[in-house]
């Protein structure tokens, strides 16, 4: 069976969140882009990079505000002082404090600009996609009581959309990356929280950027039977500078070396790796990155570099990073018989 596999190297700007009618714009040009490159009559995924949804908690309530602004900390210094009232209701409602209680106060409208956006556009061209992520704390529906927030931790999240625009999984970060995410204050998910979803392309399993650096998450995965591992990215360190952790190396041999392309070589079930990553500059975040599509050779000893199916042409600048690979039929069901 073919099947398509799509990372989205994506590359907003500040006014693409000016609104929820800005984002889904942004969004649906870069998902049109996506699909042209491929047969969308084969069972298709679409993957966006991590932090997708960052811009979501502050700019489509602040935007005029913010729209001059240069810097995170100068968002800070304009946003907080004139929604101080508002901020400490959610403060004391919800008992939380300082930069998270940004990210509470706007967690139900930025969530469903976000949630709305994908489950439209994946719907739309009957794909699977994967949106990205945001940065909220975990939200239920319930008849009764809504739309509503269950817990207060903020946590850097994925989901997982199907054909027919429905959330199948949500799959928050493990690992974080200083220095936002450790500024912010994040909740870390659980291990638990890892469990790959079937679908007609096959078992997928979501890691959030630095969490498919960690062996024992790819072989927890692999464990299960996954066979595509996709790892929504944001790499904020120049691609072709040095590596934090090994000055011989740059941030891009890095990737490719330790990353997802080679850390997957010789599983058992791991077939393919989707590897998305956010570029350009929006306040003064900045990141860089070559999004890919990686296949396992079997060979353990197979270098990242020689892995990959598609990779992207320049680390800043947008692309879309396309492959149409071969996926094994969908093993039955196992039927245990009673004695």
């Amino acid at each position: 069976m073919k099947i398509n596999l799509v990372a989205v190297q994506a590359k907003p700007i500040l006014e693409d969140y000016r609104s929820a009618h800005a984002f889904h714009a942004k969004m649906s040009d870069l998902t049109q882009r996506a699909v042209s490159q491929v047969d969308t009559a084969l069972p298709t995924l679409v993957a966006f990079p991590e932090a997708i949804g960052l811009f979501l908690s502050f700019v489509p309530f602040y935007y005029e505000q913010v729209k001059d602004c240069r810097t995170v900390a100068q968002v800070i210094r304009r946003v907080v002082p004139r929604n101080l009232l508002p901020s400490l209701g959610t403060a004391l409602r919800h008992r939380t404090f300082g930069l998270k209680t940004a990210f509470v106060h706007t967690a139900l409208k930025a969530e469903k600009i976000y949630r709305d956006t994908f489950s439209d556009l994946a719907r739309e061209h009957g794909v699977y996609l994967l949106g990205g992520s945001l940065y909220t704390p975990p939200i239920e529906y319930e008849v009764s009581r809504g739309r509503h927030i269950v817990a207060t931790g903020v946590q850097n999240t994925a989901y997982l959309f199907s054909p027919k625009g429905l959330c199948l999984r949500r799959v928050p970060k493990l690992n974080f990356s200083p220095p936002l995410e450790t500024r912010i204050g994040l909740r870390r998910g659980a291990r638990s929280d890892l469990v790959p979803v079937d679908t007609a392309l096959g078992r997928i399993g979501i890691l959030v950027c630095y969490d498919a650096f960690f062996e024992t998450l790819i072989e927890h995965y692999d464990g299960l039977g996954t066979q595509i591992i996709v790892q929504p990215s944001y790499n904020t360190d120049r691609w072709d500078g040095p590596w934090a952790f090994d000055r011989r190396l740059t941030e891009g041999e890095a990737w490719f070396r330790y990353g997802l392309p080679a850390i997957i070589q010789g599983r058992e079930n791991v077939l393919y790796g989707v590897n998305p990553m956010l570029v350009g500059k929006i306040l003064d975040l900045e990141a860089e990155g070559l999004s890919s599509v990686s296949w396992n050779t079997a060979d353990p000893s197979t270098p990242g570099e020689k892995a990959l199916l598609a990779v992207a042409a320049r680390p800043d600048e947008e692309a879309i990073v396309a492959a149409t690979v071969e996926m094994p039929e969908r093993r039955p069901a196992t039927v245990i018989e009673r004695p």
